[in-house]
């Protein structure tokens, strides 16, 4: 019984807690505290990464992807502000992303984007949602949207990309609905097109595909599932360093 009353209460907390900021999480923007990107010691990603130089505003490639089949790239073109911390910061007055697809089955497009910090105000992350079927191959981050952001000189921006599924489930109010696991309800086809990075089809027989980021994953199966054929959710992230 005791058992029974804690899964109860465990499910009233996702409902009630976790699944309203889920559902506002690709339209939440940065909070109003003041914000200073930096080097973080001790990160051995940073020593994977490209440069972004911020005195050019070229269209500069921050991270690339693979999704349906289908290569393609994300770039950001910048446009920079003297900080009021001093010449070893700037600020960012407008940021400007596009996706290119270059050999696609389906083409991937840019749903929105989230300037996330993180807990220590010390860094912060460009979520990326993309989708399949979208004509939206550019995002704007205007200076509203990235007030009291700034970036120390020699400071790293990560970017994560996130695939939302094709067909994302609508509720009454036209919002997409959350299922209890974190993911968007999806269907799996729209009848000219299935979903196969978030679906099985063989035949009549239709099955979400597992979210293996949650589980342990096998060198070689995963329930009896080859690892080729799961969702590509992988090497999802990126390390820009910012020079200026």
């Amino acid at each position: 019984m005791k058992t029974i009353t804690k899964v109860a209460l465990k499910n009233f907390f996702i409902l009630l807690f976790v699944l309203p900021l889920v559902a506002q999480a690709q339209t939440d923007t940065m909070g109003d505290g003041l914000m200073v990107v930096r080097k973080i010691d001790g990160n051995p990603m940073q020593e994977y990464s490209s440069t972004l130089d911020l005195n050019d505003n070229r269209k500069q490639l921050i991270m690339a992807g693979q999704n349906y089949q289908t290569n393609y790239g994300i770039y950001a073109s910048i446009e920079i502000g003297d900080s009021s911390l001093g010449s070893e910061y700037k600020t960012f007055k407008n940021v400007e992303f596009e996706i290119v697809n270059y050999k696609p089955t389906y083409f991937i497009g840019i749903d929105s984007i989230v300037v996330a910090p993180n807990k220590m105000k010390d860094g912060l992350t460009f979520l990326i949602y993309t989708k399949a079927m979208s004509d939206k191959v550019s995002y704007s981050l205007n200076k509203d949207q990235l007030k009291n952001l700034h970036f120390e000189k020699g400071g790293y921006i990560h970017s994560k990309r996130i695939l939302n599924p094709m067909f994302p489930k609508l509720d009454d109010a036209g919002k997409p609905i959350v299922m209890s696991d974190g993911q968007l309800d999806a269907l799996p086809d729209n009848g000219k097109a299935f979903d196969f990075e978030f679906f099985y089809k063989d035949g009549r027989h239709i099955v979400r595909k597992e979210d293996y980021d949650k589980e342990v994953v096998s060198t070689q199966m995963y329930k009896n599932e080859i690892a080729s054929t799961l969702p590509g959710k992988r090497c999802v992230q990126s390390f820009n360093k910012v020079v200026f």
